[in-house]
């Protein structure tokens, strides 16, 4: 722990976004005690599992996973909430970095060749100075190697905010917001992960393919979410 972080703690201290408590020099934003209490996903299945049957009914998605359960009324719920809007990404990148091989190990990503993130509209992106989903997928991104693509696709439109919405709600209001443009990568015929933060309905994901497959009808996909929000 350098001088100058010592002195910055002292001056102005930093507390876990969960807890509260008073982090020291080796942590950021989330205690270690926290980080060792979230909970993490129990599936092993790539294949399998509650994730990817949420798709299946609307797409042909081949490995998924997820690696913590999400609950609003939960204090865990903070930790994605710091992620999203308060100005936390890099606690996103750095969860993803550590939680992500347990998947990779088990073959999701195996033979990707670009990860992708779901992108964020860019007035969004200009209030909040981010792209939640983008960190993340730099953590996946650092801790498999496989090459990050941010060209490919976009947000043409910016949606109402899904948080208090219902499932048939979610899925009208983000019908058509993406589109997938060709440029200097090709997709066709190549495997990608996307990536988002967390999943619910899986009614972004699931747009977010469809604009994939509408301009690379060969591509093939699979889905990596850093919180579930639905059945353990």
């Amino acid at each position: 722990m350098s001088f100058w972080r010592t002195l910055a703690d002292l001056l102005l201290p930093r507390h876990c976004v969960v807890c509260g408590a008073e982090l020291d020099g080796t942590e950021q934003d989330l205690c270690n005690v926290c980080l060792c209490r979230m909970l993490p996903v129990t599936w092993e299945s790539t294949t399998d599992n509650p994730l990817l049957r949420a798709l299946w009914d609307r797409h042909d998605v081949e490995a998924a996973g997820s690696s913590f359960y999400y609950n609003a009324s939960s204090d865990f719920h903070n930790v994605f909430i710091a992620i999203k809007y308060q100005g936390c990404p890099k606690l996103g990148e750095r969860l993803a970095r550590l939680s992500f091989p347990v998947w990779h190990a088990r073959g999701l990503g195996e033979n990707a060749d670009y990860v992708i993130p779901v992108p964020l509209s860019w007035k969004r992106r200009l209030k909040r100075g981010y792209n939640q989903a983008e960190w993340i997928a730099r953590g996946v991104a650092d801790a498999t190697g496989i090459p990050l693509c941010l060209d490919v696709l976009v947000r043409r439109k910016s949606n109402e905010t899904q948080t208090h919405k219902s499932a048939s709600q979610r899925q009208e209001n983000t019908r058509g917001i993406f589109v997938a443009k060709r440029g200097r990568t090709n997709l066709d015929g190549k495997t990608v992960l996307l990536v988002d933060d967390i999943m619910t309905t899986g009614a972004t994901i699931s747009d977010s393919i469809r604009a994939l497959r509408e301009t690379f009808p060969t591509v093939r996909v699979q889905v990596y979410t850093l919180g579930w929000a639905g059945e353990r």
